[in-house]
């Protein structure tokens, strides 16, 4: 983690998913991890919103270290699943506004 984190551009957000096992804790956990502006409105259209544009936090990339997600998949399958389909909306689209 050190070496990415020291890679010139690179913004680092580390989410520890010891304690996030529902939709809500989740959406809590990654709004501090990630520094989400206060208008934050702790559903998942806003968080699709807040991932995808992060001017608040500039930096040419961007990495999310999600440890033990696990205990969110196994809590909420379905509310882990739409998580993961909106971080990965937003990887592809940032590969797509650099080609």
């Amino acid at each position: 983690m050190e070496q990415i984190a020291a890679e010139p551009g690179t913004k680092v957000f580390y989410l520890d998913g010891k304690k996030i096992n529902s939709k809500e804790t989740f959406l809590s956990k990654a709004a501090e991890a990630m520094q989400f502006p206060t208008y934050f409105g702790a559903n998942w259209d806003a968080f699709d919103e807040c991932i995808t544009d992060l001017t608040w936090c500039p930096a040419e990339r961007y990495v999310i270290l999600y440890d033990h997600a696990d205990i969110f998949a196994q809590a909420e399958p379905t509310q882990y699943q739409i998580a993961l389909d909106i971080l990965n909306s937003a990887v592809l689209l940032s590969y797509a506004l650099r080609d």
